[in-house]
């Protein structure tokens, strides 16, 4: 069974996280592990189990408050709670407990939530943006204004560098979620060599989950965010699917134009974001 290691920081805002994570387990088969990662208030004293003791106390009420927020969640959903549980962490630096539970624990996805609105400087420059950058888990970000809904199609973004592993990937995820994924490139003249058409007959015979192939000529003037965000607008998609790289920041890969430019679908589509194989 597939685990996804969902977090919050017990702020409304990140309800938004939880809501999808609740819907998403409801189309497929998967284990929701809820998160916490908190700091504990080191008592002053030389002894080591009063320390403890104090670090435990600490716990167990962060445990329980993280149970009643996942109950509240369901109950404000009208969704019965699936196969769950809850994790409850201390450490200084929640994103390296994020990334080091989810790598040592096997899970398949991270699904973390954006806070408030603004620029996408504003809105990914939190523990979502730094853990989106370091992450070799793939990650679900969803929208901190996130309205629940069923998934029905996928949206992937390629650069077609390696689209027939990419493709497998999230055509595999398509499966499981029984929807149609569509596939959407922004290309210069002089990259693509067979004609848009044939290419489009050609992926869609070779991937059975693949819908609509929207291939169209990239606009200097526009640049990639806007123009993503046009198609966006216009396919409506229940969740974008992007492969970044390693060696790149998520702002210099998806937004090289203008880091601080701000995109709309940012704010109103969730996105799974892979780590490019090299």
């Amino acid at each position: 069974m597939k685990k996804i290691l969902v977090t919050t920081d017990f702020s409304a805002a990140s309800k938004a996280g939880l809501r999808f994570a609740i819907q998403l387990a409801t189309q497929m088969d998967v284990e929701l592990v809820f998160f916490h990662c908190f700091q504990a208030l080191i008592p002053t004293t030389i002894h080591r189990e009063r320390i403890k003791k104090a670090m435990d106390e600490q716990g167990d009420v962060a445990m329980q408050k993280l149970e009643h927020f996942v109950v509240q969640v369901h109950k404000s959903m009208k969704v019965a709670a699936g196969k769950h549980r809850c994790v409850v962490v201390e450490h200084l630096d929640p994103e390296k407990a994020i990334i080091a539970y989810a790598q040592d624990h096997d899970f398949q996805f991270i699904c973390m939530c954006t806070h408030g609105a603004g620029t996408l400087r504003k809105i990914m420059g939190t523990h979502t943006g730094t853990v989106l950058h370091r992450s070799t888990v793939p990650v679900l970000v969803v929208p901190h204004n996130y309205r629940v809904r069923p998934i029905k199609k996928l949206l992937y973004s390629s650069d077609l560098a390696n689209i027939d592993k990419e493709m497998a990937i999230v055509s595999t995820f398509a499966e499981i979620l029984q929807v149609k994924t569509d596939l959407a490139h922004f290309y210069y003249f002089e990259e693509i060599s067979l004609a848009p058409g044939n290419l489009k007959q050609m992926w869609r015979l070779k991937y059975p989950s693949l819908d609509r192939v929207y291939l169209q000529p990239y606009d200097v003037d526009k640049g990639f965010p806007a123009q993503l965000d046009g198609l966006i607008t216009k396919s409506k998609p229940s969740l974008v699917v992007f492969f970044t790289h390693i060696n790149r920041t998520w702002f210099d890969k998806l937004f090289s134009v203008s880091i601080s430019e701000s995109v709309s679908f940012v704010t109103k589509v969730p996105m799974l974001v892979y780590r490019k194989k090299t």
